[in-house]
C-alpha cells in the first residue's frame, strides 16, 4: 500500500471515530438533559403536599382527627422536601399555625394563616418549576448545538486533511526540520484543543450523575446503582485523562503559563485535602494534615501547586489499603524553601523504578492498570514544580509505603 493510501486510510478512520463520538455525545447529552429534569419532581411534590393540606383544612365532612392526621402527614413531607429559598420560612409558619389550630380549631385567624402559608409554598414551587424547566431546555439546546457544531468542524478538518495532508507528508520537503517542528506543534495544539472541548461534556455528565444519585429523584435497585457507579468512575477517569493531556500539551510545547501569587502553605494543603476528601472517604482513609501556622508564605502559581499536591494525594489514595492513613506535611527546610510531602503506607515502589517514576508515560511494571492511570500525572507535576523553580522527588520501599515531596520558594 502506498504511503498516501495508508495516510488516507488512517485519517479516514479518525474521521469515522470523530463522527461516532459526536453522535454518542449528542445522544448522551440529550439523555442527561432529560434526566436532569426529574429534579423538578421535588417542586411538584411540594405543590401536592400543600394542595392536600388545603383540601383537608376545607373538608369539614370528615372527622377532625382525620383532618389533623392528613395535615400533619403532608406537613412532615413538606418539611423534608425544602428546595427553594424562602420555602423553609413558609413551612415553619405553616407548622406554627397548624399547632395552634390543633389546639383551637375554631380560630379563623389560624386557618387564614395556614392558607396563606399554603398559597406561598404553592406559588414558590410553581415559579421554580417554570424557571427550572426553561433553564433545562436552554441548557439542552445549547449542548446539542455545540456538539453539532464540533461534529461539523471535525468533518471539515478531517475531509481537508484526507485530501491535502497526504501530499505534504509524501513530499520530500517534509524532511525539513522546520516542517517537522510545525507538525509537532500542530499535534500539541490539537491534543490541547480536543482535551479542552471534551472536559465540558464530561463535567456535564458528572453533574447529571450526581443528580441521579439523589434519592429524592427516585430509588434505584442495586444493579442500577452499580451501573451508575461504573459510569461515574469512567467519567472521572476520562476527566482526569483529558486534564492530564491538556497539561501535558502545555508542558510539551514549552509554554507553561505561570501566574505567581503569595499564599500560606495552609491554604494549599487544606484546599487539596478538601478536594480529595470524597475519594479518601470511599476507602475510609484518614488524611492527617501537619502545617504549622508559623511557616512563611510561598511564592508560586497557586493553581498549579495545588494541582500537584492533589495529584500526589490521589496517587497515595489509590495505592493505600482500606482503613489506612496518609500524612500530608508542610515544613520549612530553611528560611527560603518550604517542602510539601505526601506519605502513604501502601505497597511502595521497587527501588529499580524510582529513577524513572517521573518519566512521561512510565508505568511501574506489573502494577494494577486501574491504579497507574496514563503515566502523565507525575511527569506533569515535575514540569509544573520545576517551572516554578522548585524540585520534586520520591522516597519509597516495597511494602512500607512511599513519600512524594516537592519544594517551593518562600516569599521573601
Amino acid at each position: 500500500m502506498h504511503l498516501k493510501n495508508k495516510l488516507r486510510f488512517g485519517i479516514g478512520f479518525l474521521f469515522l471515530v470523530a463522527l461516532i463520538s459526536s453522535g454518542v455525545a449528542i445522544y448522551y447529552l440529550n439523555d442527561l438533559s432529560a434526566s436532569s429534569k426529574i429534579i423538578l419532581k421535588n417542586n411538584y411534590r411540594s405543590v401536592t403536599y400543600a394542595k392536600n393540606i388545603g383540601e383537608a383544612l376545607d373538608n369539614e365532612s370528615i372527622a377532625q382527627q382525620s383532618r389533623f392526621k392528613t395535615i400533619s402527614t403532608n406537613l412532615i413531607h413538606e418539611e423534608q422536601n425544602i428546595t427553594e429559598p424562602g420555602e423553609a420560612t413558609l413551612a415553619d409558619s405553616l407548622r406554627e399555625n397548624f399547632e395552634r389550630y390543633r389546639i383551637a380549631p375554631n380560630n379563623t385567624l389560624f386557618q387564614h394563616n395556614i392558607r396563606a402559608a399554603i398559597y406561598g409554598i404553592m406559588q414558590l414551587n410553581m415559579n421554580a418549576i417554570q424557571r427550572k424547566s426553561n433553564e433545562a431546555d436552554k441548557a439542552a439546546d445549547d449542548a446539542v448545538f455545540m456538539v453539532s457544531f464540533m461534529a461539523s468542524l471535525c468533518f471539515l478538518v478531517a475531509f481537508s486533511f484526507m485530501w491535502n495532508f497526504p501530499g505534504y507528508i509524501a513530499d520530500p520537503v517534509t524532511k525539513n526540520i522546520d516542517s517537522l517542528k510545525q507538525v509537532s506543534d500542530n499535534k500539541t495544539t490539537f491534543i490541547a484543543t480536543v482535551s479542552h472541548e471534551l472536559k465540558t461534556p464530561i463535567a456535564a455528565m458528572k453533574m447529571s450523575i450526581k443528580l441521579l444519585h439523589d434519592e429524592r429523584v427516585g430509588t434505584m435497585n442495586t444493579e442500577q446503582q452499580q451501573l451508575l457507579q461504573d459510569i461515574e468512575d469512567d467519567a472521572q477517569r476520562l476527566l482526569q485523562i483529558t486534564g492530564e493531556l491538556l497539561h501535558a500539551a502545555q508542558a510539551e510545547s514549552g509554554n507553561i503559563q505561570l501566574n505567581f501569587g503569595s499564599a500560606h502553605p495552609t491554604e494549599i494543603v487544606t484546599y487539596a485535602a478538601r478536594a480529595i476528601r470524597s475519594l479518601a472517604d470511599q476507602k475510609q482513609i484518614i488524611i492527617n494534615l501537619t502545617c504549622p501556622e508559623t511557616l512563611p508564605k510561598v511564592k508560586a502559581d497557586l493553581d498549579k501547586a495545588t494541582w500537584v499536591l492533589i495529584n500526589l494525594l490521589s496517587n497515595a489514595i489509590k495505592h493505600s489499603p482500606v482503613n489506612s492513613t496518609i500524612d500530608v506535611t508542610a515544613k520549612s527546610l530553611n528560611r527560603n524553601v518550604i517542602e510539601f510531602s505526601v506519605q502513604d503506607y501502601g505497597s511502595g515502589i521497587d527501588q529499580m523504578y524510582l529513577s524513572r517514576i517521573f518519566d512521561r508515560y512510565f508505568k511501574v511494571p506489573g502494577a494494577d492498570p486501574e491504579k497507574t492511570g496514563t503515566g502523565l500525572g507525575l511527569a506533569i507535576a515535575k514540569d509544573f514544580i520545576e517551572a516554578q523553580g522548585g524540585s520534586i522527588g520520591v522516597e519509597s520501599r516495597v511494602d512500607s509505603g512511599s513519600r512524594f515531596y516537592f519544594t517551593l520558594a518562600a516569599n521573601a
